[in-house]
């Protein structure tokens, strides 16, 4: 399962006030920080529920994440490509004149493993431009060493598609010996969570078959059965 930014683009409304035009702007947003970084020639990937569309079904989304390989003190450059994108989207980045800003995280990565994971984004044209999006093992990882509670909703989401390496991404998780076992719970407990919904799902598929099946009817099995146990007739 997967999607386009097209499919992001239908829910970019604020269903409060749909007048409001700050979520509708996201896609310029997005085209710009992600043409300063082209212009600068980082490598990135983008992460968040925007790159999860690509792996399973479009949810709304108000932020935007991104990964870039800059320099160790690659802080203070990815500070200022930020204000240089906000200075253009003011009046929706801003929390004092929009109510509900777009917000936008471009940070460096963590690690020899975050640095190669970014070498497996994956290019598709992404809000009218081409664009660099994190893989579903990327995601996953990702999603494993942070505790923000969404993250394990979107892991369990991911997982559900059957687009994600699992072996993979326990692999990566195992690659540090100092590595928390946070971060593993997590995963088996997201992939728990994506078995159950699948597994809720089945149910509900077989439930509403049977419905659907004459009750007076029986298996040609069953009939078989009650007639050899029956025995011959007399």
């Amino acid at each position: 399962m997967g999607g386009s930014s097209a499919d992001i683009e239908a829910l970019l409304v604020d269903v409060t006030d749909p007048d409001n035009p700050t979520p509708g702007t996201l896609p310029a947003i997005f085209r710009d920080i992600v043409g300063r970084l082209d212009a600068a020639g980082l490598p990135y990937a983008v992460v968040g529920r925007i790159a999860l569309t690509l792996h399973e079904q479009a949810r709304f989304v108000g932020d935007i994440e991104i990964v870039a390989g800059l320099d160790p003190d690659g802080g203070d450059h990815a500070a200022e490509l930020m204000r240089a994108t906000r200075a253009g989207f003011v009046a929706h980045m801003d929390p004092h004149q929009c109510r509900r800003p777009i917000e936008l995280t471009l940070r460096p990565c963590t690690g020899a493993t975050e640095v190669r994971l970014l070498g497996e984004a994956i290019t598709r044209p992404w809000f009218g431009i081409s664009a660099r999006l994190a893989s579903a093992e990327h995601l996953l990882w990702l999603w494993c060493r942070t505790e923000d509670p969404d993250y394990a909703m979107n892991a369990s989401a991911l997982i559900a598609g059957g687009t994600v390496d699992l072996y993979r991404v326990q692999g990566l998780l195992r690659e540090k010996d100092d590595a928390e076992e946070s971060g593993p719970r997590r995963l088996r407990l997201a992939i728990g969570d994506a078995v159950l919904s699948t597994t809720s799902s089945f149910s509900r598929f077989m439930a509403e078959r049977r419905a659907r099946l004459d009750p007076n009817r029986g298996a040609v099995w069953r009939l078989g059965a009650a007639e050899a146990a029956d025995g011959p007739a007399p």
